[in-house]
């Protein structure tokens, strides 16, 4: 009896401890590859703030794929690329898509309001239900090599 007085106290510290707050996505995992060139056909995506919304309607090579909703690449501060499924994380449908608004700062859900900042890669929501629920945009990994961007997850 004496023994489990004393592991009693160490369960709950374990238990205590091994419940960490964890934030999954309601996105689903999709397969993401794209390969951009910036100097012919994604040029408009150089200037700062530039931006587009790639889905399997309007990729160019056969093997790239778009992930749940479609990726937007955003050309951020400073200087950087991002990317994200381009997909609400609230309403968890491909075919709600976030919208871009007119400063170039902020993606916007047009079904739920939920607003996310993306200027500097994060995708945190900022107001509506995606920051109640504490759901930013889901991002992909970006590399770059000259004007070749590689887009993956």
């Amino acid at each position: 009896m004496d023994k489990i007085r004393r592991i009693f106290p160490l369960l709950i510290l374990f238990t205590l401890l091994s419940c960490a707050d964890t934030i999954e996505t309601r996105i689903p995992y999709r397969a993401v590859y794209l390969e951009l060139d910036l100097t012919y056909q994604d040029k408009a995506l150089k200037a700062t703030l530039a931006y587009k919304i790639y889905t399997q309607k309007n990729v160019d090579q056969a093997n790239e794929q778009t992930g749940f909703g479609g990726v937007l690449v955003y050309h951020g501060l400073p200087d950087a690329f991002f990317a994200f499924d381009a997909a609400c994380p609230h309403e968890a449908s491909s075919n709600t898509i976030v919208e871009v608004d007119e400063s170039g700062l902020y993606a916007i859900c047009p079904k739920c309001g939920s607003k996310f900042d993306i200027s500097y890669g994060n995708g945190n929501p900022v107001e509506g239900p995606c920051a109640e629920e504490k759901q930013a945009l889901k991002q992909y990994v970006v590399d770059t090599n000259g004007n070749k961007i590689y887009i993956h997850n």
